[in-house]
Parts: C-alpha cells; structure tokens; sequence
C-alpha cells in the first residue's frame, strides 16, 4: 500500500537489500489511489531520475519489475480511480479490493508476498493485515518500515545514500541521507504476532 509518501516503498526495498536474510522481491505491486499513483510514476518511477531507478543503480541490486503496470488503483463504486478513501462505501471498496488481490497473490505456490504497512491511511495498513492473516501462507511476511528521526518527517528522504546527500527536513534543519537508519522490525508470519 502506498499512499501520498512514496518513499515508504524505497525504504523498504532498502531494508530487504540490507537484511539480506529474506531477499528483495522480483516484482512489486503497488496499491493506491490515483493521487498516489501518480506520485508513485513521477517520484519513483520517472525514467532514469524516480528513486526506485536510483536505489537500484546506487546499491546495484538485482533487477526487480516495478512499473505502471504494477501500480493498481483503488477503485470506487462504479468503476472510477478513487482519488482518497472517505467515506465508509470507500472503506468497503478498499477491503474487497485488498482482499482481492492478497488472494490472488496468494494462489501461486510457488511465490512468497511481502506485504509492507507502512503506506497509505490506516485502513489500507489494517485491511492488508487482515488479508494476509486470512491468505498468508508460512513463506509470506508482513513488514512495516521504521526511519530514524529527523528524515521519517522529510518528504525529500528515499533511502540512506551511500555518498553524503544533504536535505532539508519538514522544519527546515539539514540533514545528511548517510545517516539514517532504515529497518524492518521483525517482520511477522501470517498467524503468529
């Protein structure tokens, strides 16, 4: 799930690189709406500047198919691209079409979901849950980012840079993307918390 951050998704991709234990996906899905998505294309996937692009070049890992055609949008009643979930008929929407997906994700068993919170309003972060604790087999995980202070606040920070990299912070301090610290709390199997 992403919403109006994108960079929650480079950040755990960053993560998944660093952990090395559980491996980074060959494919990633995105769940959002039509604002989301559209900062999802220009901040992650724009050709050769979106920060997915970068990450990938910056710690040279694998290849990894992430592009419009795996940004899913959120739709509403009658078949339109939601622009925010607001009302509950946009919360019912949003659990089927969650579940949908997780589901059918969930079918090849030869594949393993990682499915991140961190994203997005806190319905999308509680359905999703609840989809993979009704779907989730044992190789599937459950992840939420946690990014040191001061740069979880920044919507300039992607991903700790491996060269200094100085941004601003939501109140104007500067700090260097070198120094934060990216993790992925113990990341949890479906039917055990």
């Amino acid at each position: 799930m992403l919403g109006l951050s994108p960079q929650v998704l480079t950040e755990t991709l960053y993560a998944l690189a660093l952990a090395g234990e559980e491996g980074l996906p060959h494919e990633v899905h995105v769940l959002t709406t039509q604002v989301g998505a559209q900062r999802t294309l220009t901040q992650l996937l724009a050709p050769g500047s979106g920060w997915f692009h970068r990450l990938t070049q910056d710690y040279g890992l694998p290849p990894i198919k992430f592009e419009a055609s795996t940004v899913h949008v959120l739709k509403g009643a009658l078949g339109q691209e939601l622009q925010d979930i607001r009302s509950a008929a946009d919360n019912a929407l949003l659990a089927d079409q969650i579940s949908d997906l997780v589901r059918a994700f969930t079918q090849d068993a030869h594949t393993s979901l990682h499915v991140s919170l961190a994203g997005g309003r806190k319905s999308m972060a509680f359905f999703a849950g609840y989809a993979l604790s009704l779907w989730g087999r044992p190789q599937d995980r459950l992840s939420h980012v946690l990014v040191s202070e001061p740069f979880e606040s920044s919507p300039e920070f992607y991903y700790p840079s491996r060269e200094p990299r100085w941004i601003a912070t939501r109140d104007q301090q500067q700090v260097d993307c070198s120094q934060a610290q990216v993790t992925l709390p113990r990341r949890h199997e479906p039917g055990r918390l």
